[in-house]
């Protein structure tokens, strides 16, 4: 069984709830992301990340506020392997998304 280590993170953007729900989704795309599941209930995205030496998800939680959406990122990687000792997966995982928010 993997040892997995938690990374979490908010951001605020000054956009409704609907378009940066659009927006997510178009960064965890071209952020190759895999198995993009959107629930538009409770306002969340969740996806895989699954690269050579990064293995692991991302769960995305939008929340309205004060005229525009906060974010809340949560990144659960694999810490037991080699490439971990050099840099936080969930990092890793993190800025993919982040890069791609546009």
């Amino acid at each position: 069984m993997a040892i997995r280590k938690s990374y979490k993170e908010e951001v605020f953007l000054n956009k409704d709830i609907n378009n940066t729900m659009k927006l997510c989704e178009n960064a965890l795309g071209a952020g190759n992301f895999t198995n993009i599941k959107k629930n538009n209930t409770i306002n969340q995205l969740t996806a895989d990340y699954k690269k050579l030496t990064v293995r692991g998800e991302i769960t995305i939680s939008l929340l309205p506020k004060n005229q525009g959406t906060k974010i809340a990122i949560d990144c659960m990687a694999n810490v037991d392997n080699a490439f971990a000792l050099f840099k936080s997966p969930g990092k890793t995982i993190l800025e993919e998304f982040k890069k791609n928010l546009k």
